[in-house]
């Protein structure tokens, strides 16, 4: 990088005149020509777009399970500890209105500490552990809300739910002030122990991405009428299976592309069950949108291991349950991919591919039609929050008897 900064560099000019008594003087000009002024290019010194560490965060069921250790008394409080934090995600996210895919993250990331370095030995410090990981999530995801809404909203949820000596009162200025201090010293630790590695693969993150309006336009020009007016449904209840899976670890099961395309799946077949037996997916449609190979018996043994780990884990309303009982030969109705024996999966989605692409008249005119909704639903929002001031407002106070 020295090297060709150096030889960017533009040396002044300079111009060598002689006295009347014949000396030669060096004289250095302070202006430079314009066509000589170095070109800045901003990529060189700072790149647009920063890679993240990649490390491989899928196990072995079987890894997962057994890291719950073989004495159940020990396993029962390990649960215990991670329901609260997977509650105090759940609850932070209706109070501060985080988005779907930051909740997700959340999940991901603890999920994640707990297989590497198991979880604090006292509720209190999982309830730190579990606030770091969602400040770390919320940095990651969306825009990072202020300081002091974390705290609240942590001291909220350890005065209701947190653990406590019957009739002990909690100081709250005291318990404000170890929140914060605990949450400096975790955030650190977090971002530490995990290498600073925040390349998530969030499933909900990339399913909102693969089928954003500008893949939609694009890419999904071909696909039939048809299906395009039953396919919104079926991504819905996609999402929902992210979601709501998300709470079990099974993102140490598999990647996120892996995970988006095995709830499309799941969607599919709940759809083909409920409304259409012959719903099928288009001809290669999971092998045009996702860099990874799929089968029928890959998919339908996560499947299997999806369910494994809701039984070795939690019983929530939220489990699939049965409804995880799918076959091959299921899967083998649903879709329609050609082999892929020996082939590297091609990896649409790569920033250099990516970066300069295609834009088309319809996702132009889609676009235009989005951001005047957006404009005029602000405008209207505005006038709601501000009526017009009465006539009594709009005299000065100095004036009024």
């Amino acid at each position: 990088m020295a090297t060709s900064l150096e030889e960017d560099k533009v040396k002044p000019e300079t111009n060598d005149s002689t006295n009347s008594n014949g000396s030669t003087k060096k004289a250095t000009s302070d202006t430079i020509e314009p066509e000589q002024q170095p070109y800045f290019n901003p990529r060189q010194l700072w790149p647009d777009i920063i890679k993240c560490p990649v490390n491989k965060w899928t196990f072995q069921c079987s890894d997962i399970i057994g890291k719950l250790g073989t004495d159940p008394e020990k396993a029962q409080i390990t649960k215990k500890k991670m329901e609260k934090c997977l509650m105090y995600f759940h609850r932070l996210r209706k109070e501060m209105k985080l988005f779907d895919h930051t909740y997700t993250a959340s999940c991901i990331l603890f999920y994640r500490y707990w297989y590497m370095y198991d979880l604090p030995a006292s509720i209190p410090q999982c309830i730190h552990l579990a606030q770091a990981l969602l400040v770390t999530a919320c940095k990651t995801m969306e825009n990072n809300r202020p300081t002091d809404h974390y705290i609240k909203a942590t001291c909220d949820f350890m005065v209701k739910d947190g653990p406590s000596s019957v009739g002990q009162k909690l100081n709250l200025e005291k318990l404000k002030w170890e929140v914060r201090d605990q949450l400096v010293t975790y955030e650190k630790k977090v971002l530490c122990q995990l290498g600073f590695d925040l390349a998530l693969d969030n499933p909900k993150e990339l399913i909102e991405e693969l089928f954003s309006a500008y893949y939609r336009h694009v890419r999904d020009s071909d696909i039939e009428a048809s299906f395009k007016e039953i396919f919104p449904a079926i991504l819905q209840e996609a999402r929902n299976f992210i979601i709501q899976t998300g709470t079990q670890p099974i993102s140490l099961l598999c990647d996120g592309y892996t995970m988006v395309a095995t709830a499309l799946i799941f969607a599919g077949i709940t759809f083909q069950k409920a409304k259409d037996p012959s719903f099928k997916f288009p001809h290669n449609f999971f092998r045009k949108r996702f860099p990874v190979k799929l089968t029928p018996e890959g998919v339908a043994s996560l499947f299997a291991d999806f369910r494994s780990l809701e039984k070795a884990f939690f019983d929530l309303k939220s489990n699939k349950g049965d409804a995880l009982l799918i076959s091959a030969a299921d899967i083998e109705k649903l879709i329609d991919e050609d082999p892929q024996d020996g082939e590297e999966p091609y990896n649409l989605y790569e920033y250099d591919l990516i970066k300069d692409g295609e834009v088309n008249e319809d996702l132009l005119k889609y676009t235009e039609r989005k951001v005047e909704e957006l404009a005029t639903r602000i405008i209207s929002e505005r006038s709601i929050k501000r009526p017009a001031e009465s006539v009594p407002d709009q005299i000065p106070k100095k004036q009024r008897i």
